[in-house]
């Protein structure tokens, strides 16, 4: 068994002759604690004093005990870390927002849903995460409006449950993160409402070109007799539209997720989805950026009646910068989709006011672009494996959600009952 240590102390070491010089060491004082020997420069008779042995000594034992104080004050903080009734949920938050976040696919629609998560949930702790609370949550959210929504909208668009989940899946992401660092003695559970059943919808071709004659400034009208025709709405609404007639092309015939259609510029890019018109190619995203998992963005090789499409836009939009350069003094955006030659951020509410002139359901969202995509690929029998690639999606995503649109699916079964 060791001996206890005797804790901090002066020991006057006697004097000796130097075994290599020969010359003589008077005696000193240094402080002993365990093996560690410091000498104070002291002898005999500077014991006290502001600059001895006994106040070198004081200021050693002050130095020792505020390290002891820091390593226990971390070691405290990291058992607080661990215990939900200590941890504010701000603070879990405030963690995945500034390390995780900024790596997501979009790291500004995530600043969003956290910023809802930190109003409502902010000064509580981890603790009271449960169902109730959760439920709360999504009650509270519903009776609020979207934040795109414009201030006449705001009484009929809301936040909906699913928004809601989504936020809390967020809430969920931000938890685990949390423990990856701070492993939590009780990790709470997230409840999510239900998820409905996605009807993953396409488009007929049909409705497609529909879409697009909306887009070039059209409205179909029913008349008392039930007869349906184009009004042509004017000059400036097809204008204000051209920018939806390239989003509308470029989904059903790439099917880019919208946010990678939206981002696309003409010059080659390390950090921006671009085309390159040469090669004909969609690179999904820019050289240096990284994939994501869930969402990947491959490489794609451009169709012919979508090139075709995209030179002419090209050309387009090269004569009209030229023209705003000379006339005006301005530059035109680098992007594909622009308005009034500055890039645009989002097409919901032009693509809503398409949806309606072209006499389709309000659910149609520009996500359906990509879902027509992948139907029409699976119904043209395309491998999946293919038509995986192509869309930048796993080949289980795709057969879940797509495959019974191909002409082979389920052939042996029918062919054996027939």
């Amino acid at each position: 068994m060791s001996r206890r240590s005797k804790g901090p102390r002066l020991h006057l070491r006697s004097g000796r002759i130097h075994a290599r010089t020969g010359k003589p060491i008077p005696d000193i004082y240094y402080i002993r604690d365990g093996q560690v020997e410091i000498s104070t420069g002291c002898g005999p008779d500077g014991l006290a004093g502001p600059d001895g042995a006994e106040a070198q000594l004081a200021a050693y034992i002050l130095q020792k005990s505020a390290v002891r104080t820091q390593e226990e004050e971390v070691v405290d903080d990291r058992q607080r870390r661990g215990d939900p009734a200590k941890v504010l949920i701000a603070e879990v938050l405030a963690l995945y927002l500034t390390e995780k976040a900024p790596k997501l696919a979009d790291p500004k629609a995530t600043n969003v849903r956290v910023q809802a998560l930190m109003k409502f949930f902010g000064a509580d702790t981890l603790a009271d995460v449960r169902r109730s609370t959760c439920q709360a949550y999504v009650a509270d959210r519903i009776t609020q409006p979207l934040k795109q929504a414009k201030y006449g909208d705001a009484l009929d668009k809301r936040v909906s449950d699913q928004g809601a989940r989504r936020e809390l899946e967020d809430l969920s992401a931000a938890i685990h993160y949390w423990n990856g660092e701070y492993p939590l003695s009780n990790r709470p559970k997230v409840w999510l409402p239900d998820k409905p059943e996605s009807p993953r919808d396409a488009l007929t071709r049909d409705q497609v070109a529909a879409l697009l004659m909306a887009a070039r400034g059209y409205r179909i009208e029913v008349d008392a007799a039930g007869k349906r025709s184009w009004r042509y709405l004017g000059g400036s609404v097809r204008a204000n539209r051209a920018h939806l007639r390239r989003f509308v092309v470029m989904g059903v015939y790439s099917g880019s997720r919208p946010t990678v259609t939206m981002k696309l510029l003409w010059a080659e890019s390390p950090v921006q989805a671009w085309i390159d018109l040469d090669a004909g190619m969609i690179w999904r995203r820019g050289k240096r950026e990284k994939d994501h998992k869930t969402k990947r963005r491959p490489v794609v090789k451009i169709t012919g009646r979508l090139l075709a499409h995209m030179r002419r836009w090209k050309k387009l939009d090269d004569m009209k910068a030229a023209r705003l350069l000379e006339e005006e003094n301005l530059e035109m955006a680098n992007t594909v989709l622009h308005h009034g030659g500055a890039p645009i951020d989002s097409v919901r509410t032009g693509f809503e006011a398409i949806v309606a002139d072209a006499g389709l359901a309000a659910e149609v969202t520009p996500h359906w672009l990509r879902h027509t995509c992948c139907t029409w690929l699976m119904e043209a029998d395309c491998p999946a494996w293919e038509a995986a690639a192509f869309t930048g999606m796993t080949m289980k995503t795709l057969e879940d959600n797509y495959g019974h649109h191909r002409p082979s699916h389920n052939a042996r079964a029918r062919k054996a009952l027939s």
